[in-house]
């Protein structure tokens, strides 16, 4: 939702308001594995359409991942994923996509982070970085 309503400048200002720069973000879509993709697909198509196309902002700082999701208004906190809560972190590069997938106090969540679109120009750049800075773990 958050394609349709922000831009950008938009995002861009939120970031560095929050963090000071802007090297350690990404843009990020959200990524259900085969088999939970495939359960709410069954259960629901409008749920299924609109779960798949939740947007994020991640911030990766030495004390975790910030998170927010993006839809009407950039005006909420983010959510922070420490790094010891981090059980598994893992990252899959495809040609124009990287997957990030993680499990956090349980959990499993998961990224998709698109290497072209109109917000998401920056997001093979930052990757790079990120990785050679190990995502700033500490």
């Amino acid at each position: 939702m958050g394609l349709l309503f922000n831009d950008n400048n938009e995002i861009n200002e939120k970031i560095k308001n929050e963090f000071g720069n802007l090297d350690n973000h990404l843009l990020a879509i959200k990524h259900n594995d085969i088999k939970t993709g495939l359960a709410k697909l069954i259960a629901s198509n409008l749920f299924y359409t609109l779960d798949s196309n939740r947007t994020f902002i991640l911030y990766f700082s030495n004390k975790g991942i910030h998170e927010e999701e993006m839809s009407n208004s950039l005006k909420r906190d983010f959510l922070f994923m420490p790094w010891n809560e981090i059980s598994s972190f893992d990252v899959e590069v495809k040609n124009n996509k990287a997957i990030i997938e993680l499990v956090h106090i349980g959990k499993r969540i998961g990224y998709e982070i698109p290497f072209n679109g109109t917000i998401f120009g920056t997001n093979k750049d930052n990757l790079k970085k990120l990785e050679a800075k190990d995502w700033n773990k500490i």
